[in-house]
């Protein structure tokens, strides 16, 4: 980062949303909601860094968690301790003059680091949003224009009206973007069904379980209530209730083994499991998997439907609603 200076594939059209949250399964202090094309492919970043890049790279329009990852990446390659010839520190390089103007206390611990990533990765993605609305003026790509002027200076990219003439800059924006390209999380091969069931289900999350609910009208929904609208939105009927859900793939042949999941499988569970044997007429909860050992879950009358890992200890199964094997609404 200059000291003058101040960062899916998706099928189709189709972005699919999902609230920012933590691996533990509760909503993060970001509130706002990620395309998962958007997010970082697991591996892509170090462990430690996926959480809080996913939450904080939504922080405004300009900026995604893989830009934001790729950006990291170029800045530091994800060394915390890094610093450069001309005095950038830690893991987002900042200048000390621009991290006493722009560095935040990401984690709220009460104090600003510039070498904890947990305070430097959240004020990259902070100061990225201020270099874009900086440049409200200058057309062009937003996230390339701010990466040029978190690389060059906005006063270099408003004169020049556009990315500065600057190898170094240049490289910079190409780099980062083909770079970020690569660490999207992939959901091509998603059918379109399973793509916009998750869509639809992931921007429910925060509202009240409802026993027997379907949806607004009602309050709410309870599990099967919105596994079921999820599948309806994406066109595709499905029973009401989770075990004859259940009972459904598995007359159509579309149950799944366990380390088969992907994004926008349904997953069953039955509280029976822990003391004794369960049976599929004893399922009693669905949700939709999304990945990383989570799923989408209306959970129970109280609660708030949310992400949160998966149950294992009461898992029964899984199938996956296909267009082939789906009674179209």
């Amino acid at each position: 980062m200059k000291g003058s200076g101040i960062g899916i594939l998706v099928a189709g059209s189709s972005l699919i949303a999902i609230t920012a949250m933590s691996l533990q399964g509760n909503p993060a202090v970001r509130g706002k909601q990620t395309a998962v094309g958007d997010r970082v492919k697991p591996g892509s970043v170090p462990a430690q860094y996926e959480r809080i890049i996913n939450a904080w790279g939504n922080e405004c329009d300009a900026i995604s968690p893989r830009i934001l990852a790729a950006q990291i990446k170029q800045e530091s390659n994800f060394n915390p301790k890094a610093t450069s010839p001309v005095g950038a520190k830690g893991i987002a390089q900042f200048m000390p003059g621009t991290w006493q103007s722009s560095g935040i206390d990401g984690n709220e611990d009460g104090k600003r680091d510039i070498w904890d990533p947990e305070d430097a990765i959240p004020s990259a993605a902070r100061y990225m949003c201020s270099v874009s609305k900086n440049l409200k003026g200058v057309s062009g790509d937003k996230t390339r224009l701010a990466l040029a002027g978190y690389n060059a200076g906005t006063g270099a990219v408003q004169k020049y009206r556009g990315i500065p003439p600057y190898k170094e800059t240049e490289n910079y924006v190409a780099t980062i973007m083909k770079s970020a390209a690569s660490m999207g999380q992939p959901v091509a091969n998603q059918s379109r069904i399973a793509v916009d069931a998750v869509n639809y289900a992931s921007r429910q999350i925060g509202k009240d379980y409802v026993w027997g609910g379907n949806g607004d009208q009602d309050g709410g929904f309870d599990c099967s209530g919105l596994t079921k609208a999820a599948f309806a939105q994406a066109g595709v009927t499905i029973p009401r209730v989770a075990n004859d859900q259940y009972a459904y793939l598995e007359q159509q042949g579309a149950l799944v083994e366990k380390d088969e999941l992907q994004l926008g499988d349904l997953v069953f569970f039955s509280q029976k499991k822990k003391s004794g044997k369960a049976g599929p007429r004893d399922i009693d909860h669905v949700g939709i998997y999304i990945g990383r050992g989570h799923f989408l879950d209306a959970p129970r009358t109280g609660a708030k439907i949310r992400i949160e890992p998966m149950w294992w200890d009461t898992f029964m199964g899984a199938g996956r609603v296909h267009p082939d094997n789906a009674q179209q609404a």
